[in-house]
C-alpha cells in the first residue's frame, strides 16, 4: 500500500471546518500479523501522543528527580567543599598577613620610636631661665636620666668606660640647667688645697673650681675620681652632707642653692680593674653621698662620630666594633677600645692617612703585644669586607686634619655635631 504524503491537524481542522471530507492521510503502516496491515494516520498520533505523554511523564517522573536531585546535591556538596577551601585558604593568608603586618608595623614602631629618641630636641625649662634651653642632635641615651638626677639636687657618680662622654655630659647639663661649669681631674697626688684651696705665704688665698662653684653656683665636676686619693675625698663628704664648708681663708660658707655634684669614674670604686690598674678604692661613705649612674658605649652617639667621616667613618666604625668585640669580650684583655678610636681613625682617614698607618697609630698601637697580631688580622679582615670610593681626597682637595680634636677628642669639648672643615690644598 502505497504511503500517503502526511497532513496536519490544523489541515484537517480546516476541512472540517469547511464541511469538507476526505480520506485520512496515513503516515506510517503497521503490520497486523497475517491479517494485513494498519495504516497510522497524524490523527491517531496526534490522539495518542498526550496521554502517552503524560503517562510516561508520570513514570519517569520520581526517577528524573532523585536523578536530577542526586546530581544537584553531587554539584552543590561539591561546591560547597570547593568554598570551604576557598575560605580557609583565604583567612590563612589573611592571617599571615596580618601576622605579617603586626610584625612589620611592630618594627617600624620600634624603628620610629628609636629615630625619634635620636632626633628630637631636648627642651629644658628651669625656674630661673628666661626661655627655654634646647638641645640639639644626638644625646647619650642615659642624657636625659643625668639631668633629671642633677635637677633633682643630688650628686651623681657617673660609671663608665674612657671616651664614653661622661665630660662632655657633665658640661652639657651645666649649659642646660644654665650654670657655670667647673672640672678638676685628680690623680694620686691631688691634694686637698686642690679642691679647698690654700693661703699662700703672704696670707692671700687662693680658691679653687670648687669653692667658686660650692660659694656661687653651679656644676662642679671630679673628673677621674676614682684616681683620686681617697683620704682627699674624704673631705667632700661634709660638704655633701652638712651643706657648709670651713675654708682655708677662715670663712664658713654655706652650699649655695645652685651648687650641683658629679663626679665620674671608669670603675665603682672598689679598686683597680684589669682594665684600670690605677684605680683607688674609694671609702665607702664617700660613695654613699652619690647617686650612682651607669654610663657605657651608646651606640648612636658612636655612629654619628662616624658620620661625621662620610667616606669611610661607616667602615671604620665596622673595624673598631670588631677589634672591640674581640679585644674586651673575648680574650679580656688590658686595653681600652673607646670612641676615641672611632673618632681618630675616621677623621685621619678622611684626611688621606692610609687604612695601614691609621690603623696602627689609632687602633691597635695601645694593644698588648703579644695579642697585636690576631687583632690586626681581624681590623684586616672587617676593612675588606668593604671598599668605597674615596671622595673629594687627591691632589685637589683634602681634607685637614684637626689636631685639636684628635687630641681632646671626645670625652672632652669635642662637638660631634660639628661640620668637617675642607681646606683646598
Amino acid at each position: 500500500m502505497a504511503s500517503s504524503p502526511a497532513i496536519s491537524i490544523a489541515e484537517m481542522r480546516r476541512m472540517i471546518d469547511n464541511k469538507t471530507s476526505g480520506p485520512a492521510t496515513p503516515v506510517a503502516t503497521l503490520k497486523k500479523g497475517k491479517d494485513g496491515e494498519i495504516d497510522v494516520t497524524t490523527e491517531a498520533i496526534d490522539a495518542l501522543y498526550p496521554p502517552v505523554l503524560a503517562k510516561v511523564t508520570d513514570e519517569l517522573k520520581p526517577v528524573l528527580i532523585k536523578t536530577i536531585s542526586d546530581g544537584i546535591g553531587a554539584e552543590v556538596e561539591g561546591m560547597q567543599q570547593a568554598f570551604q577551601q576557598e575560605v580557609d585558604t583565604l583567612r590563612n593568608k589573611i592571617k599571615t598577613d596580618r601576622e605579617n603586618l603586626e610584625s612589620s608595623f611592630g618594627k617600624l614602631a620600634g624603628d620610629v620610636t628609636a629615630l625619634a629618641q635620636q632626633v628630637r630636641p631636648i627642651e629644658i625649662i628651669t625656674r630661673d631661665a628666661e626661655a627655654p634651653v634646647k638641645l640639639e642632635g644626638v644625646q647619650h641615651e642615659k642624657f636625659e636620666l643625668l639631668l633629671r638626677i642633677v635637677g633633682a639636687n643630688l650628686p651623681v657618680f657617673m660609671v663608665g668606660p674612657a671616651g664614653t662622654g661622661k665630660t662632655l655630659g657633665a658640661e652639657t647639663v651645666a649649659r642646660s640647667l644654665g650654670l657655670d661649669f667647673y672640672a678638676i681631674s685628680v690623680g694620686s697626688q691631688t691634694s686637698k688645697s686642690d679642691i679647698f684651696g690654700y693661703q699662700d705665704a703672704q696670707g692671700n688665698y687662693h680658691a679653687t673650681a670648687f669653692r667658686l662653684a660650692y660659694e656661687n653656683g653651679g656644676v662642679f665636676l671630679l673628673d677621674e675620681a676614682d684616681a683620686g686619693n681617697a683620704n682627699v675625698l674624704v673631705g667632700l663628704n661634709a660638704s655633701l652632707s652638712n651643706g657648709y664648708v670651713f675654708f682655708p681663708d677662715g670663712k664658713m660658707v654655706q652650699m649655695h642653692e645652685n651648687f650641683r655634684m658629679i663626679a665620674t669614674a671608669n670603675t665603682f670604686g672598689n679598686g683597680a680593674s684589669r682594665q684600670y690598674v690605677g684605680r683607688n678604692q674609694l671609702d665607702a661613705a664617700t660613695l654613699d653621698r652619690f647617686t650612682v649612674l651607669t654610663w657605657d658605649i651608646d651606640d648612636r652617639i658612636e655612629e654619628a662620630i662616624a658620620a661625621k667621616a662620610p667616606n669611610f667613618g661607616a667602615r671604620w666604625l665596622r673595624v673598631v666594633r670588631a677589634v672591640r668585640e674581640e679585644a674586651i669580650d673575648r680574650l679580656e684583655l688590658r686595653a681600652v677600645v673607646s670612641p676615641r678610636a672611632t673618632l681618630r681613625g675616621s677623621t685621619l682617614l678622611e684626611s688621606g692617612v692610609t687604612y695601614e698607618d691609621a690603623v696602627q697609630v689609632a687602633l691597635i698601637a695601645n694593644m698588648p703585644e703579644a695579642e697585636r697580631e690576631v687583632l690586626l688580622n681581624i681590623a684586616n679582615a672587617t676593612w675588606a669586607k668593604g671598599e668605597p670610593k674615596r671622595k673629594n681626597v687627591g691632589s685637589k682637595t683634602q681634607k685637614k686634619i684637626d689636631l685639636d680634636t684628635l687630641l681632646s677628642v671626645y670625652d672632652g669639648d669635642e662637638n660631634i655635631d660639628a661640620e668637617p672643615k675642607e681646606e683646598e690644598m
